[in-house]
């Protein structure tokens, strides 16, 4: 069924996150993963939670979505309100899941993805409850394990997954793929027990605490890790997810003017930033914009590698800025740019069948 699948991107319902899902064409070897985390994706919008979600995964280029009810956001006093009371009524509540859940069984495409709470909230045999819920409503389910909860989780999982037809995600969280915890665990999925489990490994290549300010201008970002998409293969997984060319912040109300971009570079498999000279949003076009299209990673990428570049609507957006046809003081609007070029590099990288690094080839 998902021998194509390579690639999940996973996308918080939030504004921009939304406008690329909507408006990218995942093709078959990209199922989307989005992560709902809070009940509207902005707080005046009128229409129900399910009215929402639906119009969003109806809208969705792709064979599959993953709708997942993520179990490891952190609350604090910086955690925006909407989060905090979504996780308290929904995300902390095993009946109120499958309730959430149960709404988009008439989907054809969405495929649940079942978490544990046992570390949340102490109970037991979490994941096997919410199986049995929804395995009456769905073709088919996703169950995700982290390196904290992992045998404890596969006890369940093991029991109730169906082997060529669900799919198991393995969410590394910040853990590298080098752990020996990791190497643990995957010893254990690669027993002949699980042959025919269709398998994801899941980490974020940019974690919270990169931040603009802290970036150095046109260099390589030293913290940034996506060597997932370069072993993932190797360690006998299908498919492979990442939060799409952007951090997986930590949901946080507020935050000031801070400009700054990420730009991903497939041929070093590498991340580089760039950082305005003062706190202005006019930085964007007059000194972020032309410094990342001057560049060495992007003149090498329009040089020897078109394909990345060619139909990127991410690089047309930038170009259209610096021509002054697209207004470029948005900071938001950057991270929807550094997600439509990361996923079109995927998509290349995936239907072309080119290595990646690309210095590889």
């Amino acid at each position: 069924m998902s021998s194509t699948l390579k690639y999940v991107p996973v996308f918080r319902a939030r504004q921009q996150e939304i406008l690329v899902l909507k408006e990218t064409d995942f093709g078959r070897n990209m199922y989307p993963m989005i992560e709902v985390v809070k009940e509207k994706d902005r707080k005046n919008n009128q229409q129900s939670s399910f009215e929402i979600y639906r119009d969003l995964i109806n809208a969705i280029t792709s064979d599959q979505v993953f709708l997942s009810l993520p179990n490891y956001i952190k609350l604090s006093n910086s955690t925006q309100a909407e989060v905090i009371t979504f996780s308290r009524t929904v995300l902390e509540s095993v009946p109120n899941r499958v309730d959430f859940f149960g709404q988009f069984a008439g989907i054809e495409k969405v495929v649940p993805v079942i978490s544990s709470l046992l570390n949340l909230l102490g109970e037991a045999e979490t994941i096997k409850s919410q199986s049995e819920s929804l395995r009456v409503q769905f073709p088919r389910l996703a169950y995700m394990t982290n390196p904290d909860s992992f045998e404890a989780d596969m006890l369940e999982i093991e029991s109730v997954i169906r082997l060529g037809s669900d799919f198991f995600i393995y969410d590394l969280g910040t853990v590298s793929p080098t752990n020996p915890i990791f190497r643990k665990h995957n010893r254990v999925l690669q027993d002949d027990r699980f042959n025919g489990l269709i398998k994801i490994i899941i980490r974020s290549a940019l974690n919270s605490d990169i931040k603009n300010v802290g970036l150095d201008h046109d260099d390589v970002i030293s913290e940034a890790d996506n060597s997932l998409i370069e072993t993932f293969e190797r360690e006998k997984f299908d498919a492979f997810g990442d939060y799409a060319g952007i951090k997986k912040d930590d949901l946080t109300a507020g935050g000031t003017i801070s400009p700054g971009f990420i730009f991903y570079d497939p041929y070093d498999n590498l991340y580089y930033g760039f950082k305005a000279e003062e706190k202005k949003l006019s930085q964007f076009k007059d000194f972020i914009v032309p410094a990342v299209l001057g560049s060495v990673p992007f003149s090498r990428l329009q040089e020897q590698y078109p394909s990345f570049i060619e139909g990127n609507a991410g690089v047309k957006m930038l170009r259209d800025i610096n021509t002054g046809i697209e207004n470029g003081q948005n900071q938001a609007k950057f991270k929807k740019i550094a997600m439509q070029h990361y996923l079109h590099c995927m998509k290349v990288w995936i239907e072309e069948d080119r290595t990646i690094p690309l210095y590889l080839e």
